[in-house]
């Protein structure tokens, strides 16, 4: 629906001199005419420059007009907003024109990555009360997706090109089933090669009975990699970032819980010992080692634990527990707790 049918018969040179006009009164129209100014320079000159001084012109025209602010106030975020959907449909044009090579097709959309990089650091700490901010970079990223339909891209090459932007949107400000469903189209074998990097990647944590706020400082990582892995169902993956990445009990009996289903259940057994020498007395870890001894036919390590575990705490779930071991001798334990009782 057109709502200015007779502005819309003017042309370009005319509509220049009104917005120029305007912008010297309207600061943000005047931000926004340098920005379309700069960006439609650099596409103009698309075929004298290499792909990558392109891309690089690109990155720096988008980065200096959507700004630098941390923490942006409301009045802030509303400006933010509006830079990012005037980025956003100048993109979209550009790339709906369909006359650019792979190569400045590619700058692109690495113009929207960046922007979208950028936005997502913005947020944290934004006082965006009305959720304009937030709409607008939903908005921007599920185009983003979109756009990248139109470049022939292999599904590796998707991947490559996803994954970075999806793990860093820490705080989920795009729904997270957008991302995963995109990135479940790519190459299965790149994209959990990049999982693994990540995971190899990150510090090793011990659990601890201690546990502070610094134990989960970036936490979002692996919780973002964890969410991944889940839609992805990779069983083998998700159990080795839960063992690396536990920083108390309960995190540590879920890792034991994944390692098993994974199939790794000897694995498990060895792991959850050693966390037990270090947490001797949580009743969390000692249930999640005794399923697995008995699991796997240690009767005899099984019987012992629950003997030290009734120790330290005499729960009747230790007795209810032994019962389900069935052995002369763990009958004969539980029958000496249910007349201490």
């Amino acid at each position: 629906m057109n709502l200015y049918p007779s502005l819309s018969k003017r042309d370009g040179s005319q509509w220049l001199v009104w917005l120029a006009s305007a912008s010297r009164h309207l600061p943000e129209l005047g931000r926004a005419l340098q920005f379309l100014q700069s960006a439609s320079e650099s596409m103009d000159a698309a075929h004298t420059v290499d792909a990558r001084q392109l891309a690089q012109r690109l990155r720096q025209a988008g980065g200096k007009y959507i700004g630098q602010a941390r923490c942006p106030s409301a009045a802030s975020c509303d400006k933010i907003a509006c830079r990012l959907d005037t980025l956003g449909a100048w993109l979209g044009q550009e790339l709906q024109h369909g006359r650019w090579s792979v190569e400045a097709g590619e700058a692109l959309l690495g113009l929207g990555s960046h922007v979208l990089l950028r936005v997502f650091g913005q947020c944290e700490g934004a006082d965006d009360r009305a959720g304009v901010l937030v709409r607008s970079v939903r908005q921007f990223a599920r185009d983003w997706l979109q756009w990248l339909d139109r470049l022939p891209q292999s599904s590796s090459e998707r991947a490559l090109t996803v994954y970075p932007v999806a793990m860093q949107d820490q705080l989920g400000i795009v729904e997270p089933v957008v991302w995963w469903k995109a990135l479940a189209t790519t190459d299965r074998v790149v994209l959990t090669g990049l999982v693994e990097e990540d995971i190899r990647g990150m510090a090793e944590t011990q659990p601890s009975a201690a546990v502070n706020w610094r134990s989960f400082d970036k936490r979002w990582r692996r919780l973002r990699l964890k969410g991944l892995l889940e839609y992805l169902d990779e069983p083998v993956l998700l159990a080795e970032l839960l063992r690396k990445s536990a920083v108390d009990d309960f995190e540590a009996a879920q890792a034991i819980a994944h390692l098993r289903r994974a199939g790794r259940a000897r694995e498990a057994i060895v792991q959850a010992e050693q966390w037990m020498r270090a947490l001797p007395k949580s009743p969390v870890l000692a249930a999640a080692l005794f399923d697995l001894y008995m699991a796997d036919g240690w009767d005899d390590e099984a019987l012992a634990l629950a003997v030290q575990q009734y120790a330290y705490d005499p729960h009747p779930d230790w007795i209810d527990r032994l019962a389900c071991l069935n052995t002369p001798a763990a009958r004969a334990q539980t029958a000496i707790w249910r007349q201490q009782v």
